[in-house]
């Protein structure tokens, strides 16, 4: 298991601002756009007031390494988003789950956000990588980690610039 820890302060009237927009179709494609992600598709959703969940299922854009097609169908890598809102709580769980080697790989996180100032929210994103493939499990969740941390900044940015262009108050 590796962990990993992001944090970021958002420009944004509120918290639940800044929540609302993980959950927002046109946020989300545009943050698919930038990760080159296609298909996005709501497998379910639920809200009871107190927790909003909803699961999508999304593919990369890009073809696999002719080595890794085997083991995907299509040939390109899909995943399942499952986030839910804890609302009294301020914060989203998300888990990550690649449509490939029988689910053995999970990320597990949360992201929690707090008032920061005002007009600043802080978001703290921390969770877990898990690969259970044996002897490769360590270089595969760092490969995933620097991936993440590589792309971090462009989607906060991605983010902000949502939020910015969408504010209406």
């Amino acid at each position: 298991m590796t962990e990993f820890r992001f944090e970021h302060v958002f420009r944004a009237p509120s918290v639940a601002t800044v929540l609302a927009a993980y959950f927002d179709p046109d946020h989300l494609a545009t943050q698919d756009e930038l990760a080159e992600l296609a298909d996005r598709t709501v497998v379910e959703t639920e809200d009871d007031g107190a927790r909003l969940r909803t699961s999508w299922r999304v593919a990369s854009k890009h073809a696999l390494p002719l080595y890794a097609r085997p083991f995907v169908a299509g040939g390109r890598l899909r995943y399942v988003e499952t986030m839910t809102w804890r609302r009294a709580d301020d914060a989203i769980d998300l888990i990550v789950q690649p449509e490939v080697l029988g689910g053995r790989v999970q990320i597990a996180a949360e992201y929690r956000l707090t008032q920061a100032g005002e007009g600043q929210v802080l978001r703290r994103y921390a969770g877990t990588i898990t690969v259970n493939i044996r002897l490769l499990s360590g270089k595969i969740e760092r490969a995933i980690a620097e991936k993440m941390e590589q792309g971090m900044p462009t989607m906060a940015a991605c983010t902000q610039g949502w939020l910015d262009r969408t504010r209406t108050g």
